[in-house]
């Protein structure tokens, strides 16, 4: 089995969850109050997210310039489960999510995820 071809719907699937976690994420920093709060969770979400993406530019970069084969869904596998894991761990830090916001939250994600792999002939 290809390596390559399981990491693009995984890194797709990924972006999708990072998008809308963060958009909750974004909502819930809108609306806090506390300046030091919202400084606390952009602290947070950059100690969490950060080192990926980093990682992932990191791979882009140096993929491009010594000419790696099939470097770019690695490195956005990279980018976007790193911001995944942040918005996430940044949300469950503010209150402990419940199955059914997961739930809605992963159907959504699949759902599109499962059209953009349909509309690019992956699946």
């Amino acid at each position: 089995m290809d390596l390559f071809a399981f990491i693009l719907p995984l890194a797709v699937f990924l972006s999708f969850y990072a998008i809308l976690t963060g958009l909750s994420w974004l909502r819930r920093l809108v609306g806090e109050k506390m300046a030091a709060r919202r400084k606390g969770m952009s602290l947070n979400l950059a100690r969490r997210a950060v080192p990926p993406a980093v990682a992932g530019l990191i791979l882009l970069v140096a993929g491009g310039t010594l000419g790696l084969f099939d470097y770019v869904p690695l490195a956005t596998l990279l980018i976007a489960g790193g911001f995944a894991f942040g918005f996430h761990k940044g949300l469950s830090d503010l209150h402990s999510p419940n199955w059914r916001e997961l739930a809605l939250r992963g159907a959504i994600t699949l759902a599109l995820t499962l059209f953009i792999l349909w509309q690019l002939g992956v699946v």
